[in-house]
């Protein structure tokens, strides 16, 4: 007797966004070659492929994408000693000024943090250096969820520093980053690209031959068992991508993550989430909360926040993947 995999078993998954409209994916299209660029920044790498008309010079994508960087690495940066987070972190008790953008993204993460009761934490920064992963500026003992310290005054631009409190925003900033490319971009009338910055991508309007920006998702250190797809593939058309987990740079006791709950490293069966979302920053964010969370209370989140999201579990057969029903609801 023969055991006969299905070839639709073995193909990767195609994820597609929802609600495309036709007419606004073709007007993205434009029959001219794929300009490719490539650099470092933020302590790793980043991407871009686009597609815009000749008489838009490489040299002015360039500049846009390198303010978009130096801005993020002057307000939120942990490796620089004059950013507006590294003074923050140095600052004694009391009320500090900061930039829009910075309150903005600190915003977010704050309210991420309450949304998942601090397994998502962005005032880890000492458990971060006392791990291994800081930067080497910050010294004194952590401080175990500092967040709920942390008063945000939007409309005076003021952050309140209770003591102590050593803010990192690398789970978020990345994200953020990348839409600033995009917002740039955007602004240069780039109808069509894929930007990236560390494997956090977001893409818009399609290539000169009609195909979306496709991109695989890594989500395990295992081989996929054998009544899974061989891996997922996801359509970004104004959508983002970002990952979270320990397949890349899993340590003996766990993930090189920490759960804000604990300040520890995270240990489950899980090894990667990857989340799907208009915003780049909340990806970042999210995949990052999510993976501390665990399978099923990150499942259960997804499901709650209506995210759409791709688990990969470790198994005995492989790696297995869950998808929320809101990544079902992309199935191609």
């Amino acid at each position: 007797m023969g055991v006969t995999v299905t070839k639709s078993n073995r193909d990767p998954r195609l994820l597609i966004p929802n609600g495309l409209k036709p007419a606004d994916v073709r007007a993205s299209r434009i029959d001219v070659p794929v300009r490719r660029l490539s650099g470092a920044t933020m302590g790793t790498g980043w991407s871009l492929a686009f597609v815009a008309h000749e008489t838009l010079g490489t040299a002015a994508v360039v500049a846009a994408l390198e303010d978009a960087f130096a801005l993020v690495i002057r307000q939120m940066s942990g490796w620089e000693r004059g950013s507006d987070l590294s003074q923050f972190n140095a600052a004694p008790e009391g009320w500090r000024d900061n930039p829009p953008e910075f309150a903005f993204v600190l915003n977010r993460a704050l309210e991420i943090a309450a949304l998942t009761d601090g397994a998502y934490d962005p005032s880890l920064g000492r458990h971060v250096e006392a791990a291994g992963f800081g930067s080497g500026l910050l010294t004194g003992q952590p401080v175990l969820q500092g967040w709920r310290s942390i008063k945000l005054d939007m409309a005076g631009l003021r952050v309140w520093q209770p003591g102590g409190v050593a803010l990192d925003l690398s789970s978020i900033a990345k994200g953020y980053a990348v839409d600033l490319c995009a917002d740039a971009l955007r602004s240069l009338s780039v109808p069509s690209f894929l930007m990236e910055i560390g494997g956090e991508f977001l893409g818009q309007g399609v290539k000169p031959d009609a195909q979306p920006w496709w991109v695989g998702l890594e989500l395990s250190d295992l081989p996929y068992a054998e009544d899974e797809p061989t891996g997922t593939d996801v359509a970004l058309v104004n959508l983002a991508v970002a990952t979270s987990g320990d397949f890349v740079r899993r340590r003996e006791g766990g993930s090189h993550l920490l759960d804000g709950r604990t300040g520890r490293l995270v240990m489950g069966e899980l090894s990667g989430v990857a989340v799907l979302h208009a915003s780049a920053m909340e990806a970042d964010a999210w995949a990052t909360a999510l993976f501390a969370l665990g399978c099923d209370a990150g499942l259960a989140m997804a499901e709650a926040q209506g995210l759409a999201v791709v688990f990969a579990v470790r198994g005995e057969g492989g790696a297995r993947t869950l998808l929320s029903s809101a990544a079902q609801e992309m199935l191609g």
